[in-house]
């Protein structure tokens, strides 16, 4: 970590143990001053891309929160660039043996779980929309019956019973 991020974390350049985490959203302090200046500013769950990708992720990754980082992992490690970044600092830093909450599941894996592929969203939302398209055409065929069904009974209500 970087001696002015340390200081903004820590207040000193040898203060921090990297695991700081003020505002307790799940992301480390030094991730979120490497991202846009303050320990109480990235969001964990802000995503304007919606596949699962961090916003702030993106910003360390490629500058941006509208950049497209993918899951390309450049040194074939099992840990996408933009997770690395995320996890230590640089593309290619990341073992994939990161463990930041000690809870047993490492940083990568749990990163890499929040991802949704582009192609898996197309299809879903495709999925949705013939569902949706065969719901309305029953509704169609219900409504259709029902009034045919009305129909019948008022033309048999005003026929002539044939009382002489």
């Amino acid at each position: 970590m970087p001696d002015t991020v340390e200081r903004v974390v820590a207040g000193t350049a040898t203060g921090a143990t990297g695991r700081e985490d003020a505002d307790k959203d799940g992301v480390p302090d030094w991730t979120e001053v490497m991202a846009c200046g303050t320990a109480r500013c990235a969001s964990p769950t802000t995503d304007s891309a919606g596949d699962g990708i961090p916003d702030y992720a993106r910003i360390l990754t490629c500058g941006s929160a509208a950049c497209y980082t993918d899951n390309t992992d450049s040194n074939r490690n099992g840990v996408p660039r933009w997770a690395s970044v995320v996890i230590c600092g640089t593309t290619e830093c990341a073992t994939g043996h990161e463990d930041y909450d000690a809870d047993g599941v490492s940083d990568a894996i749990q990163l890499a779980a929040c991802v949704k592929p582009r192609g898996d969203l197309a299809s879903t939302g495709q999925a949705i929309a013939i569902w949706l398209i065969i719901a309305f055409a029953v509704g169609l065929i219900v409504t259709g019956v029902m009034l045919a069904r009305k129909r019948a009974l008022f033309a048999a209500a005003v026929r002539p019973s044939g009382i002489a």
